[in-house]
């Protein structure tokens, strides 16, 4: 699963996965993101949504024509000095929801990819890790010093839920389920 997909090659911590054969579900709230990657990845899974812990209207803020910094965080638009170029409603769902009407109901999550600028906490939030356990967590977040990761809300949480820190890189923590046979791939 890739939440904040963004685009189908660039950027993608999914992409070389895909081209090993590897499927599964990317998610973006940008429906024109979405349709590049029914194009380029028609073989997964392409969900036009927006993911928080909670299902509700919110506000998408797009700061590009197809950029990397849509959100629906407030918090990270008040952070931001340039204005949207757009501002539209969205209803929002969870992982739950998702998976739950994807053709990956019944199955084991190798991957989630988190990219949701500033709202990566609430979208690991709304996936029932007592029903899915996925075996590789990828967060992005911009701290940048290990006190303050180990204090952070997404930190805690990953460890509560029997995960450990297994990588770090610029802007990604690396999460690893403890519990799992870890599974093994080739880039």
């Amino acid at each position: 699963m890739d939440v904040g997909a963004y685009h189908p090659v660039k950027f993608s911590n999914t992409y070389a996965l895909y081209r090993r054969g590897w499927r599964g579900i990317n998610i973006d709230m940008d429906p024109m993101k979405i349709e590049a990657f029914k194009l380029a990845r028609s073989d997964d899974t392409n969900v036009c949504a927006a993911i928080s812990n909670q299902e509700a209207t919110r506000q998408a803020y797009s700061f590009s024509a197809y950029g990397l910094t849509s959100t629906i965080e407030p918090g990270e638009v008040a952070r931001r000095t340039e204005t949207p170029v757009s501002v539209r409603n969205v209803e929002t769902t969870t992982l739950d929801d998702v998976l739950a009407n994807s053709c990956y109901s019944a199955c084991e999550i190798d991957l989630l990819s988190i990219d949701a600028e500033g709202h990566d906490y609430q979208v690991l939030r709304s996936i029932d890790t007592n029903n899915y356990k996925p075996k590789i967590v990828i967060v992005v977040s911009t701290l940048m010093l290990i006190n303050d990761i180990v204090k952070s809300a997404i930190y805690r949480y990953l460890v509560d839920h029997d995960y450990r820190l297994v990588g770090w890189t610029h802007l990604s923590l690396i999460f690893r389920l403890d519990k799992s046979e870890i599974f093994r791939f080739q880039l």
